[in-house]
């Protein structure tokens, strides 16, 4: 019994022995107060850039936290950066940095180099091939009214922040004007047709992005001419022209209605003449003319074969065919069958029929005795020779439509 006693004293002799070794092999791993971790970034949030990116947190309420590493590309680069006691918000600009998107992994560290846990945020950094991807917005149409111009835009993109648009005045000064994405339509004064439109559309291709990107500048001479409107267009019948019948007046020919038609009294003496008012000026370019849409009488009954477009600032209120008026374009009109002057009349052609039905187009070209550059208001129609030569001699005509260049 005595010595079983014995036994279990020395065991317990040597048990205390063995947990103080114990105790020495780990004592240098053990931290006496635990683990310190510092405030980690809070809600860090990445705003993107051109080759460049910021990025920002809440620094939070830990007074330890002294200072910051933002780690990228699997740790391979970082930057540090001091995280004053007093700041809200902690914010820096990474740059250069190339083009691509990013894992970013934050630390923070106190003063004795106690590390938080990382705290990770995605962030996107734009460049060359971004831009390289840019496009303007659509410019759809102009139209410029002898003075000023004016810009139809299509859609904006979702990224589009405004449109840069430039232009040389006509006292020759450089203008701008910033275009909003929610603009359709865009004035520009004073436009002078000897230099270029410029623009170019501006994208932010992020909402919280720092930069804005430019797409290609633009550099577009404007065309001047346009379908001239015929709002304005008003008879002026003047001493010597033909008259209207009541039920077909000369206002049929702007109506923009090709299935009705004018018509003059029956019968006229050719050459016969008709005048109009369009209400402002113009250097005329082209026009068309639709003849009356009705069977065989698109190419007969009252139909120039040729003829000659007059033009006036000031017409003699005589009537007068004289230096008030500058002839502007003698014409011939070519009906692809060839039947126009046959005789007796054949019935016109499919080919014929529809040619009718687009319009028959004319160019106003310079000559030796024509000179379509005139700015002119009142227009003279002188028809002198006419298809089916067998008919009546009278004008009857669907439509009329003129192109050109506003005046003011």
């Amino acid at each position: 019994m005595k010595n079983t006693i014995f036994v279990i004293f020395i065991g317990i002799i040597l048990g205390f022995s063995s947990c103080d070794s114990q105790s020495d092999i780990y004592k240098d791993y053990i931290v006496p107060n635990g683990l310190i971790y510092p405030g980690p970034a809070q809600d860090p949030i990445t705003y993107p850039g051109d080759k460049r990116i910021k990025i920002s947190w809440l620094r939070g309420t830990d007074p330890r936290v002294q200072k910051a590493r933002i780690f990228w590309n699997n740790y391979t680069d970082s930057v540090e950066l001091p995280v004053p006691a007093g700041l809200d918000t902690v914010s820096y600009v990474i740059a250069p940095i190339a083009e691509n998107t990013y894992s970013f992994m934050i630390h923070t560290y106190d003063d004795e180099g106690n590390v938080s846990i990382p705290i990770e945020v995605l962030g996107t950094v734009y460049g060359d091939y971004y831009k390289g991807m840019l496009t303007n917005r659509l410019l759809k149409s102009t139209y410029y009214d002898g003075q000023d111009l004016t810009l139809n835009w299509g859609t904006a993109e979702s990224t589009e922040a405004g449109i840069q648009v430039s232009w040389t005045d006509t006292n020759g000064n450089i203008q701008s004007i910033e275009v909003d994405p929610s603009d359709s339509e865009t004035l520009i004064p004073y436009f002078n047709l000897t230099k270029p439109l410029t623009y170019s559309t501006t994208h932010r291709p992020d909402s919280l992005a720092i930069d804005l990107f430019q797409a290609i500048t633009l550099n577009r001479m404007i065309d001047p001419v346009i379908l001239i409107p015929k709002t304005t267009w008003v008879d002026k019948p003047m001493p010597g022209d033909m008259g209207m019948t009541a039920s077909y007046p000369l206002k049929h020919l702007w109506d923009g209605n090709t299935t009705n038609f004018m018509h003059s009294d029956n019968p006229i003496v050719l050459p016969g003449t008709f005048t109009w008012d369009l209400g402002l000026n113009a250097i005329l370019s082209r026009m068309r003319i639709w003849p009356r849409n009705h069977n065989d009488d698109r190419w007969s009954k009252g139909h120039p074969r040729i003829f000659e477009i007059y033009g006036s600032m000031d017409p003699n209120p005589d009537g007068s065919l004289d230096s008030s008026w500058t002839l502007l374009g003698k014409f011939e009109c070519i009906q692809p069958s060839g039947n126009g002057i046959a005789d007796p009349w054949v019935a016109p052609t499919n080919e014929d029929i529809t040619l009718s039905n687009n319009g028959i187009d004319f160019e106003f070209v310079p000559g030796a005795s024509v000179n379509p550059d005139a700015t002119v208001r009142y227009i003279r129609f002188r028809s002198i020779e006419h298809f089916n030569p067998t008919q009546p001699p009278r004008i009857l005509l669907a439509e009329i439509s003129i192109w050109g260049t506003l005046v003011r």
